[in-house]
This record gives structure tokens, C-alpha cells and sequence, in this order.
């Protein structure tokens, strides 16, 4: 279990061939292909005359993501992912800790528990020296997560955290909205950022809910009950609203369907598959929460609001061939990220084993290897994995694999490997199957579940040895993209 345990903190730490095999269209191929199974055939700008003299398809489409130069149904292709059969450790303990004091380094600036993006006030989407409400949850939760040393070594930091939210639930909104739906605030005081931004941001206060919850039952554990009922669940309305996890939970209750921002902050939708899955999360956690603090009422109202949750999350998000963001944007790295972060193994929905998990990665990697020629050069050169980025036809600086999404594809891997371990279980054949693509295995996947666990293990190593590959000549630095063509870090620094 610590072997897997180090594994899945270098890759939240880090959040971490073959050429893409391809026949030519001939004159009688068939440009009749599915929105969500299009795979790019063009580049960034390429028009309807360049695409056809490809002897690609041409196909103007209304959901982002979808490319209007796409290969044809009758053309194979085969995915570029680096299979890896055996475990190489991708960062020695050196490395883990000079990465994991950059993180650091971005946490409780000035004292103040905010939590600062990256450094950085030059980047192609202006300064990103701002604390994110949804980034600064996620970030206390990978802390708690990862922190390799009892609760005690990090109470500080999490208190004072817990002690901004309480700060910002209650200030006065100057956008006219709920605050708890912020985007971002200034740093080191936090107040309300009050320009132009895509706002509201609905899944903020289930994921801040839910770091705070995982803190609250290490405060408890440590004899610390009190202040837990002071400030994080106060059983008081009128004290702290209920206290700072309630609120944020309560806020999911009933706003889990409003119009939202996605997780890039660039599109609107009512029915994100990133924010559903946390929310259905927090919910979950909330019930046994408000239990633990002895509020029935609390407890079903959040076992209510999961349930309905739930009822439209399979049936809306997966389309058959994968797991999908929303239906103007199918294929998108937040959906590999809620794996990690919305799954909960009381629930049972979309292990990290299973056969629609694995259809997605599959899809996913098609996609990725085909958007980036740096993973074609990779694989040919023997570097195991795949970079992933955020979606197909992105053009955000470029339009390039980030640092993030490829090291959720690792974690997920990480978790899949701990998946077998724990419930000493086998993969079904269909789910075998489909791993075996989605690995580009050259052969059938194990039915030893030993074996089968390493599997995972080396393939998770495996992407993060490509993300190594890109971030060790910086020092392990890690900035928010990778070049799409020449493989340097680029954009955001220290993100």
C-alpha cells in the first residue's frame, strides 16, 4: 500500500512509437461519422481546401471540441500510448521533495491561508497571481492527501486555510452573486476579484466542502472536536453560517443544476460532467459528516441531493464510447480528473477498472496522440506513457498537453492498480478487453490480480516517466503546459 501510495502522491503532486497509425482516405470514403468520434485530421487553423487536399473530411460542427477536419470511418487508427511492462520508478524520494517545496511554496501566502495559482503575472492569459476558490480547494485536499507526515505537520497551514473560507463565505459580493461561487481573489487579503470573468463557478463550494471535511475528521482524530464546532461545522445558522463546511454544502443542495463555468473556465453549460461528479461527492461525504455531527436532517437533505445527482450522471455524461465533459464539449481531461476526485467507493460508479473508464482512456489517448506530434516522437523513441491536454481543438497558448491533465491519466492508473489490490478482484472479460486497447498491451492483460496490479502500476509509472521526461531539464519545476511539438514547459510557471 505505500508502494501505491507514493505513486499516487508524485502524480496529485504533480496536480501527473508508433506514429498514429493511419491509412489514407481513398475515393470512396465515408465522411459520415459521429460528433464524439471524429479524430482530428488537420492542424490549428487549417482550412476546408487544405483538410480535402489531405484527402481528409470536412465538416463544420457547433460543439467545441469537435474538429471540422476529421479522419473518415473507414480509416484506422491505432493509439500512440507508450505501453510500459514493467515498474520504474519515475521520481526518486530527492526529486518528490524538491517538487513537492514548489508546491509549498504557493500555499498560505503571507500567512493569510490563500493560495496562489502560480507566481507568475505573464502568462497568455494575463496574471495568475490570483487564489482560485475551486484551485485552492483542490490544492488542500492533495496536501491532506499526500502529506507524508502525521496531520500536526500541516494543522497550521490547514486552520489557516479554513480560517480564509470563513473569511470569504462572508464577504460582500460586488459582482451580484452568491460569493460562495467566486471565481478567484486577490492576494495575500482575499478580496473579491470584481473584473470580467466566467462567473458563477458552482462546483467551488462542494470542493472546498469537501477538503474541509477531510480536515475536520483529522481535527477530530487529534482531540480537536472543539474546533471543529467553532468554526467548520458550528451547529449555529447564526454562527458562521452554520459553520464553513456546512455552507458550502448546503449551497450544492440546491444549485447543483444552475448554469455554470467548466473547469477551464471558458464555456457555460447547466450539466458538466467535472462539476456533477464532485458535487455528488461532497454529497456523499456531507451525509456521513452531518451524522458525525449529529444532524440527521443535514444528512438527508445531502443524500437526497446526491441521489438526484446520480440519477442523470451515467445516463447523460457516458455516450457509449466514453465518458463525456457536456454535449458541446465530449472529449475533456476533466472528466479524467473527476475520476479521481469525484469517485467515491461507497458509490461504486465509474471505478477506476472499469470498462467505461477504460473505453474513455482509450478515446482519450486517440485523440491526444493524434492533437500532439510530440507524442508520436515520444513513443518512437521509446518513452513510455502519453501527455494529455484539455481538449481536442484547444487553442489556449497554443493549444498544448498540460502538466495536470496528464498527470490525472498517472493517478488514475495509480488508482486502478489500488483498485485490484483492495478488493482482491478480477477485471471482467469485457473490461480486460478494453484495457488491453486502452494500454496498447500487445497482449492479453493478466487474470492474476498480482499481476494484474503491477500492470497498472508500470503503466502509471509509465506516463509519468513521459511527464518527467519534459519537466527534469527545469529543475522538476512544473509549468502548466508542454509544447505540442517541441516539448517544453511553457505557459504559467509554477503552477
Amino acid at each position: 500500500y505505500s508502494f501505491l501510495k507514493q505513486r499516487k502522491m508524485i502524480a496529485l503532486i504533480i496536480a501527473a512509437l508508433v506514429a498514429f497509425a493511419r491509412t489514407a482516405l481513398t475515393s470512396g470514403a465515408t465522411c459520415s461519422v459521429a460528433e464524439y468520434s471524429k479524430v482530428d485530421c488537420g492542424y490549428y487553423g487549417i482550412k476546408q481546401d487544405g483538410c480535402e487536399a489531405k484527402g481528409c473530411c470536412w465538416a463544420s460542427s457547433s460543439n467545441n471540441g469537435v474538429p471540422w477536419c476529421f479522419f473518415g470511418s473507414d480509416v484506422v487508427s491505432t493509439s500512440c500510448f507508450g505501453f510500459s511492462d514493467s515498474i520504474r520508478v519515475p521520481f526518486n524520494e530527492s526529486e518528490v521533495t524538491t517538487m513537492r517545496n514548489y508546491f509549498m511554496d504557493n500555499i498560505n501566502i503571507q500567512g493569510k491561508g490563500g493560495i496562489v495559482a502560480a507566481p507568475d503575472y505573464d502568462t497568455p492569459g494575463g496574471s495568475y497571481y490570483y487564489h482560485w476558490m475551486r484551485d485552492g480547494a483542490l490544492t488542500m485536499r492533495c496536501l491532506q492527501e499526500t502529506n507524508p507526515d502525521s496531520f500536526s505537520a500541516i494543522e497550521n497551514t490547514v486552520k489557516t486555510y479554513a480560517q480564509w473560507v470563513l473569511k470569504v463565505q462572508n464577504e460582500a459580493d460586488p459582482n451580484g452573486i452568491d460569493v460562495r461561487t467566486e471565481p478567484k481573489f486577490m492576494l495575500p487579503n482575499g478580496e473579491v476579484f470584481s473584473s470580467a470573468w466566467c462567473r458563477p463557478q458552482n462546483d467551488g463550494p462542494g470542493l472546498r466542502a469537501t477538503s474541509l471535511m477531510m480536515a475536520a475528521e483529522s481535527l477530530i482524530a487529534n482531540g480537536e472536536t472543539s474546533y471543529v464546532k467553532e468554526y467548520l461545522w458550528t451547529g449555529d445558522s447564526n454562527k458562521y453560517n452554520g459553520g464553513a463546511i456546512k455552507y458550502d454544502l448546503d449551497y450544492v443542495i440546491s444549485n447543483y443544476a444552475t448554469n455554470t463555468c467548466d473547469l477551464w473556465e471558458e464555456i457555460r453549460d447547466a450539466d458538466f460532467f467535472w462539476n456533477r461528479v464532485t458535487m455528488k461527492k461532497a454529497m456523499i461525504l456531507g451525509a456521513a459528516f452531518a451524522s458525525k455531527m449529529g444532524d440527521e436532517t443535514s444528512a438527508s437533505n445531502y443524500r437526497n441531493a446526491m441521489q438526484k445527482i446520480n440519477s442523470t450522471l451515467y445516463s447523460t455524461h457516458y455516450n457509449g464510447a466514453f465518458y463525456q465533459e457536456c454535449a458541446s464539449r465530449t472529449r475533456d481531461s476533466a472528466v479524467i480528473v473527476g475520476f479521481n476526485d469525484g469517485y467515491d467507493k461507497l458509490d461504486g460508479l465509474m471505478s477506476p477498472t472499469s470498462v467505461e473508464v477504460a473505453k474513455t482512456v482509450s478515446s482519450y489517448n486517440t485523440l491526444f496522440c493524434n492533437e500532439y506530434s510530440i507524442n508520436t516522437a515520444d513513443t518512437a523513441n521509446g518513452i513510455p506513457g502519453v501527455l494529455y491536454g484539455r481538449y481536442g481543438g484547444d487553442t489556449y497558448a497554443g493549444g498544448n498537453p498540460w502538466v495536470l491533465s496528464t498527470a490525472a491519466l498517472g493517478s488514475l492508473l495509480y488508482r486502478a492498480a489500488a483498485h485490484v489490490v483492495a478488493d482482491g478482484g478480477l477485471l471482467s472479460e469485457e473490461a480486460r478487453a478494453e484495457w488491453k486497447l486502452a494500454l496498447n498491451s500487445p497482449s492479453d492483460l493478466p487474470t492474476d490480480a498480482s499481476a494484474l496490479a503491477t500492470l497498472f502500476i508500470a503503466n502509471g509509472d509509465g506516463v509519468m516517466l513521459r511527464l518527467r521526461s519534459h519537466v527534469e531539464k527545469d529543475g522538476f519545476h512544473l509549468a502548466e503546459q508542454i509544447d505540442r511539438s517541441t516539448g517544453l514547459q511553457k505557459s504559467a510557471e509554477n503552477l
